[in-house]
């Protein structure tokens, strides 16, 4: 199956927002109501039966035992008011514990544990109606606690009381209906605007030409979108190193080839011109030195591009080396070359071995590029030394040779690409480009400066020594 076909379309963030907060809205909206509900309750519970505590405390205060019995003289005003309040049905119910007086609605439900002075309020049901009930239980004979009980019941309907505590629950209902729409509405806007910046972005990505690799602008964005615009920013950073490697490498392999390509192609048609054996050998002759002198061009360029490529990359990992066996292996890749100038080449190595974390391959494209250049430039029969040290936590590999050196106001461009010695009367400079640009892509540095003894030239290169934990990468 293609990439295409397995690619799975994002969901928006708005729906993902609405998943999240929808149900966290309906679950605190639930809470609330239920929370308002079990309030109202209380409330109109607590209004209301103070208006039943007052018919029971009136009853109480109207009964009388002067004659030798009970007897109640019910307060009709106070009743026909609270019958009035109540918008329903008053029943009230005076007994005894001894059974001998039964006053008013005697089949009022019992009022459970009611205590003695305790005023107590309780649902029950009376021939299908639920009524709400008010009870007072206290010694008939308040000098005889422990005698003769009488309670004292006034009960209602609950259907005002019912009434009005659903209107206030949907009152509370439309308020939290209101309270979500307009919360929904808010985050909704502010979901949008949130949004905003990103679609701006995404205009702006739109807008842009297939090659423009400018950095994205970050200001106004939101915090959390951030480091994704700047990882991008990253990104495109490193595009646009690659392309201007490419461009550099391209631009130096025109500006290297494009004359040597030009004598070659005019010696080859000299060559064809001549009838001479000899004129067509000398010609093919110069037309060989060229050539080999092109190749060596493209592959100092080649070397110099893989060494730009590999800062700051894991292109060409890096791994604990052996400075001095790589030094003595590139020492006898070059050994023909420097025995067929005569010259000698005598390598320093410290006591104690040296480590470096470095690419094994550009390391010794580095110093080969070094060496190279003392063979070239250094007289046949001349001494070649290279040695090997340590200074703190560096270690340095120095090539010195006895060839003419460079002006002192050279020194400074040395290691940059196309700049050689007026000593010299051949050379690119990429030799000590490439030397400099792998040190660099190490984490070290390249110092050139003449000999102070006699005539040479000393190319230094510092690398950091390789610590504990490196060792064992």
């Amino acid at each position: 199956m293609s990439a295409t076909g397995t690619h799975k379309t994002g969901r928006p963030l708005a729906v993902t927002l609405g998943v999240w907060i929808v149900p966290a809205i309906i679950l605190a909206m639930g809470s609330t109501l239920w929370f308002n509900a079990t309030t109202v309750q209380e409330m109109a519970d607590s209004a209301y039966d103070r208006s039943l505590a007052g018919a029971v405390r009136a009853i109480d205060a109207n009964i009388s035992t002067e004659s030798g019995g009970v007897g109640v003289e019910l307060p009709y005003n106070l009743f026909e008011f609270f019958q009035l309040t109540a918008q329903g049905k008053v029943y009230f119910n005076v007994s005894t514990s001894d059974g001998l007086v039964q006053i008013g609605d005697v089949l009022l439900p019992e009022t459970p544990n009611l205590k003695q002075g305790q005023l107590r309020f309780h649902d029950g049901d009376y021939f299908g109606e639920i009524i709400r009930v008010g009870a007072l239980s206290r010694p008939l004979d308040p000098a005889k606690p422990d005698g003769t009980q009488i309670t004292i019941q006034v009960a209602e309907t609950k259907l005002s009381r019912t009434t009005f505590q659903n209107e206030l629950i949907i009152r509370a209902i439309l308020r939290d209906i209101l309270v979500v729409a307009v919360l929904g509405a808010l985050i909704g806007v502010g979901v949008y605007m949130a949004l905003k910046p990103l679609n701006r972005l995404r205009e702006a990505i739109d807008a842009r030409e297939p090659d423009e690799l400018k950095p994205l602008e970050v200001a106004g964005l939101p915090k959390e979108v951030r480091p994704a615009v700047e990882a991008m920013n990253r990104l495109m950073a490193r595009n646009v190193e690659q392309a201007e490697q490419q461009r550099r490498f391209l631009d130096d392999a025109s500006h290297q080839l494009r004359t040597p390509m030009t004598i070659l192609r005019t010696q080859i048609d000299y060559a064809l011109r001549q009838s001479n054996p000899d004129e067509v050998r000398a010609a093919l002759q110069s037309s060989k030195v060229v050539l080999d002198r092109s190749i060596r061009t493209t592959n100092q360029l080649l070397a110099l591009a893989k060494a730009r490529t590999s800062q700051g990359t894991e292109t060409y990992p890096q791994a604990s080396i052996d400075v001095a066996e790589s030094l003595a292996e590139v020492v006898r890749m070059l050994w023909p070359r420097i025995r067929s100038r005569r010259m000698d080449c005598v390598v320093d190595p410290p006591e104690v071995a040296l480590r470096i974390r470095a690419n094994e391959g550009l390391f010794q494209e580095a110093v080969m590029n070094i060496l190279d250049n003392a063979i070239k430039y250094g007289p046949e029969s001349s001494l070649l030394t290279v040695t090997l040290l340590r200074e703190d936590g560096w270690v340095v590999v120095e090539v010195m040779d006895e060839g003419p050196g460079m002006e002192e106001e050279e020194l400074a461009y040395a290691g940059t690409r196309f700049r050689s010695g007026r000593r010299v009367t051949s050379g690119s400079g990429l030799g000590l480009a490439i030397a400099l640009t792998v040190a660099r892509a190490s984490g070290g540095s390249m110092q050139v400066r003449n000999r102070s003894d006699r005539s040479g030239l000393i190319v230094s290169v510092r690398l950091p020594l390789a610590i504990e934990s490196q060792l064992k990468a």
